[in-house]
């Protein structure tokens, strides 16, 4: 709108007494309307030869926005909420009390648009850890991990080389709340995460942990390889948190087998390696 056609428009609104556009409240058109100049003092908008003077502020709109949207809770920095994370992972002595802690901690938005956490399950006792990239849907519906459609599938997977989850296998995710829309984890929900995951390895100590997709291998090993370079192979993990090594297999996702069956026989040559380390 040019300045010609603005001040055309103001003027228009003076000359019809037009109160109610002008004004956040609304007019009672019974009774006498309120004057134009009462209005602009009540909005504290100067009045230039009987016009309105518009104030555009982009300062003063993103001032007002802040204010809409401002909450009670008090900004965090991302290193504290992990070292937060840290402190309470620490603290946990087995897999209850971390399974607690898990629960109880709200440094990750993710809890805030979950249904359940979804910490664990199968053997905690197994040599053999599982560990997925982040719940879905039915995971999130149910609490557990891997217990949807690609969890059949992995179960299935693993039960024909006679790996059952009640005995032979524990389960877990890099993260523990779903993403909205089954979205990629960020590196920040994973960095937030990560002092669980740690933890939940060091109690569970496992001889083998079995890394499901390529999200799962990047936050566990910290590579940026991809995942058909990493499959199939037994790499060494040995963190600062862990006082022996420990062999990684990274194998691809149920899901993403089940999008491109082609690499299925890949998958069970994967399975018949596992099967032949384990014995």
């Amino acid at each position: 709108m040019t300045k010609k056609n603005l001040t055309e428009a103001l003027q228009f609104y003076v000359d019809n007494d037009l109160n109610e556009v002008i004004s956040e409240k609304s007019q009672n058109h019974f009774l006498q309307k309120s004057p134009l100049k009462k209005i602009a003092e009540e909005k504290k908008i100067p009045i230039v030869n009987n016009f309105i003077k518009p104030q555009f502020s982009t300062d003063q709109a993103l001032s007002t926005l802040a204010k809409k949207f401002v909450t009670s809770e008090k900004f965090q920095p991302l290193n504290e909420i992990v070292a937060q994370a840290k402190s309470l992972a620490q603290a946990a002595k087995n897999i209850d009390e971390l399974r607690e802690a898990v629960k109880n901690f709200d440094g990750c938005n993710l809890k805030k648009m979950a249904t359940n956490t979804v910490f664990g399950d199968g053997n905690p006792n197994a040599k053999v850890m599982v560990i997925g990239e982040a719940p879905g849907n039915h995971e999130d519906l149910q609490g557990i991990p891997f217990c949807g459609d690609s969890g059949q599938m992995l179960n299935d997977m693993l039960g024909a080389i006679n790996l059952t989850r009640k005995e032979s296998f524990y389960i877990t995710n890099v993260l523990f709340w779903r993403p909205p829309g089954n979205r990629r984890p960020t590196d920040e929900e994973l960095a937030i995460c990560r002092p669980f995951v740690e933890r939940h390895i060091q109690l569970i100590n496992p001889d083998v942990i079995l890394l499901v997709g390529a999200t799962s291998m990047a936050a566990v090993l910290e590579t940026s390889d991809p995942i058909g370079k990493m499959r199939g192979q037994f790499v060494d993990y040995s963190p600062k948190f862990l006082s022996r090594t420990i062999k990684t297999f990274t194998i691809f996702h149920p899901s993403y087998l089940m999008r491109q069956p082609s690499k299925k026989k890949v998958a069970w040559q994967d399975m018949l390696a596992l099967e032949s380390f384990l014995k």
